[in-house]
């Protein structure tokens, strides 16, 4: 063979190796780089990721010390909610990600860089009208409160709910009016009504049980209120704060700022009572102040929701009353005893000649009259730290017919075991609204964190509780762009990511 045929036969098969090869390093080169594209969204993910529950490391530092809540101050430290503070620390965050990605040593292959950080959702502690605070102040005490004795709890405050048949205060109004439309018919009887009033003067000698009972048992009551529930059930050794507060800008009036991330939020009975426990534990009540708070009695303003430790208590007084009061009612209804020394009075007191109606009416306001100043003792024992029982018997019955107006200064200091005065907070809380009771347990967390130095700004419509971010990448293609400028290009990645405080 000649040297040109040769060459000839040499060059057709290079021609085509050389093709075969640049297209295999072509697949292998792209296979690379699409090895690389994948990874490269792996780890743009990941660095989003990172990003966001660093910024979720940023939590409000004093309510985690003092409640135990996980919140994100979405203000930033400024007097309104500030997303773009939270845009922008992201945007740090994943710069300083990415960065410290590419000062690793060898070959580096995933790099990128961050176009934008958007915070497309996020969810506030006020959202949903309290019940993502709800859930939150539940898993602060799941771990401290099993079912088990959340159920006890509930039963408890169910049976107190179900005494709470009767209205003494309708009993005694019904009575007063009857009784004087009674006087006012006597006095028209002329002569006839004078009658009637020695024959009354002469039942009242053979029948009254002694002649204090004469005494109108619903004026006494009437007097008894004349000098403030307070002064009637407080301790002599106890004092009342005089804390106060401003509630013109508090949760439930204000407009709140929203948030537009809504997962759902699934509560029941347990997270409610696990909330008031919460509150229970953190707010501080009349028998265990806050002395730190800006109220010292929290339970009873979120009871209440008065400007003041002083206000709030006199309403709970109040409530404490009216429920012994018919509890108290209900008894009397089952104690032959009681009842025939009310039906004495009321003969005694209408006339034994006046209607059969007349004196069963004055007989059952008695007999309120009676368990409205039993109530009081209650009370008194209550807020001394003592118990009382739910129904009372005869044997721990305190005050006597024959002497009401004495018995609101008897010094009662309850059982050795029954109910106590928080047990009786878990009634009243548990028949507000979750938005009130959770509303107004974060009224007492913001005045407090607002009173520190550095949070004057937090308001608790700007905590939050989740967030969903969008992260915006770039990166150049590495192995394209050694066939050239043309076939050069880059890559573009939206990643997504969520963190929610548990």
């Amino acid at each position: 063979m000649t040297a040109n045929k040769r060459q000839k036969a040499e060059a057709s098969v290079t021609v085509p190796l050389c093709i075969a090869l640049t297209i295999l390093a072509v697949f292998i080169l792209g296979l690379v780089e699409a090895a690389r594209y994948y990874g490269l969204k792996e780890n743009a993910k990941d660095v989003t990721n990172l990003a966001v529950e660093s910024l979720f490391a940023g939590y409000q530092p004093f309510l985690l010390k003092e409640y135990r809540m996980f919140f994100l101050d979405g203000g930033f430290g400024l007097d309104r909610l500030n997303l773009e503070a939270a845009e922008d620390e992201m945007e740090m965050l994943l710069y300083e990600n990415l960065i410290a990605a590419k000062e690793k040593d060898g070959m580096f292959l995933y790099h990128m860089s961050t176009a934008d950080a958007e915070v497309t959702e996020y969810r506030l502690a006020t959202d949903d009208n309290g019940k993502v605070f709800e859930a939150h102040a539940a898993n602060v005490m799941k771990r401290e409160i099993g079912k088990r004795a959340a159920k006890e709890i509930l039963e408890k405050i169910r049976g107190i709910q179900d005494k709470d048949s009767l209205d003494p205060e309708e009993a005694i109004k019904n009575a007063d009016q009857t009784l004087q439309e009674w006087k006012a018919q006597t006095e028209k009887e002329g002569d006839a009504a004078k009658a009637q009033t020695e024959e009354v003067k002469e039942q009242k000698e053979t029948t009254a049980p002694s002649q204090e009972v004469l005494e109108n048992p619903m004026d006494t009551i009437k007097t008894v209120r004349k000098n403030g529930v307070l002064a009637l059930v407080l301790p002599p050794e106890k004092t009342v704060s005089a804390k106060t507060v401003s509630v013109d800008q508090c949760l439930m009036k204000r407009k709140l700022q929203k948030g537009n991330f809504h997962p759902q939020t699934d509560v029941s009975w347990y997270d409610r009572i696990l909330m008031q426990e919460f509150i229970k534990q953190f707010a501080g009540n009349a028998l265990h102040p806050s002395e730190n708070g800006a109220l010292s009695y929290g339970v009873e303003y979120v009871v209440a929701g008065k400007d003041s430790d002083e206000k709030n208590l006199k309403k709970i007084v109040n409530m404490l009353l009216l429920l012994r009061e018919s509890i108290n009612f209900l008894y009397l209804q089952t104690d032959g005893a009681k009842k025939a020394e009310a039906l004495a009075a009321a003969t005694a007191i209408a006339g034994a000649s006046a209607n059969p109606l007349v004196i069963t009416a004055v007989k059952q306001g008695i007999l309120a009259a009676w368990a409205y100043i039993e109530s009081i003792c209650d009370v008194k024992a209550l807020l001394s730290g003592g118990k009382i029982p739910l129904v009372k018997k005869a044997g721990n019955w305190q005050t006597q017919l024959s002497n009401l107006a004495g018995g609101t200064g008897m010094d009662y200091k309850g059982e050795s075991s029954g109910l106590s005065y928080e047990t009786y907070l878990d009634v009243f809380l548990y028949a507000k609204t979750v938005k009130q009771a959770a509303y107004r347990t974060m009224d007492l967390m913001e005045w407090n964190t607002r009173n520190e130095d550095g949070y004057e700004n937090c308001r608790m419509d700007r905590m939050i509780t989740g967030m969903k971010i969008t992260g915006e990448y770039n990166a150049d293609a590495v192995f394209s762009g050694i066939f050239g400028k043309e076939y050069d290009f880059n890559f573009h990645f939206l990643e997504r990511a969520e963190y929610v405080y548990q």
